[in-house]
């Protein structure tokens, strides 16, 4: 890490909040910082110790798919990089790079599957044609009758008239590798209806 500055770590990083996140955070910050860290025997800086930071992760404001909560260990070892393991007190700058070195993308092809799952009740894997026929151009009519004949004209690979979805969105991205540059929503906003996401 080339000229990493730990009391400017947000140069040069892309931080993947959305601006909703970021006010939220932001929000946070002032509400719970306070002047306790001097540097270069200057004015004293709001920051949140490592305590208040462990408190604000117990609040679990993102979703458990899109977000890796930390250990202690592991935020200590950050907190080490950015020169705070001794303070054990972090400036806004460094609890959003901290924030945002945990944050994980969400998976169109992941989100995609999940979907089809939703319409497989009996948990067979697979779809029959007509089913996926039906919730392609039924569902919002994304597709229209045509396209979507064209769609599926290859995704029977087994000739029986099921369609293993899991496979069948595996060919759509390899069909289409900008599918996945695709930023998805989650299918399922609670993490504890999400049959992805391992309980806590």
């Amino acid at each position: 890490m080339d000229n990493f500055d730990p009391f400017n770590p947000l140069q040069n990083v892309v931080v993947t909040f959305t601006d909703d996140q970021l006010s939220d955070i932001s929000n946070w910050f002032e509400e719970t910082a306070k002047p306790r860290l001097t540097i270069n025997d200057g004015e004293p800086i709001n920051v949140i110790t490592i305590d208040e930071f462990k408190k604000f992760l117990e609040l679990k404001k993102f979703h458990r798919r899109s977000f890796h909560y930390p250990s202690y260990a592991e935020i200590m070892e950050e907190a080490e990089k950015l020169k705070a393991g001794v303070t054990r007190m972090l400036t806004k700058d460094q609890l959003i790079y901290m924030l945002n070195k945990w944050t994980i993308q969400s998976d169109l092809k992941h989100e995609l599957k999940l979907a089809f799952k939703v319409f497989d009740t009996e948990n067979r894997d697979f779809l029959d044609i007509e089913e996926l026929r039906m919730i392609l151009t039924g569902y919002g009519e994304i597709f229209n009758e045509s396209e979507t004949i064209e769609m599926l004209r290859d995704a029977n690979v087994t000739g029986n008239g099921n369609v293993f979805y899991d496979a069948f969105v595996e060919s759509l991205f390899n069909l289409a590798p900008e599918l996945n540059e695709i930023k998805a929503d989650y299918l399922y906003e609670d993490p504890d209806e999400d049959p992805s996401v391992p309980p806590e």
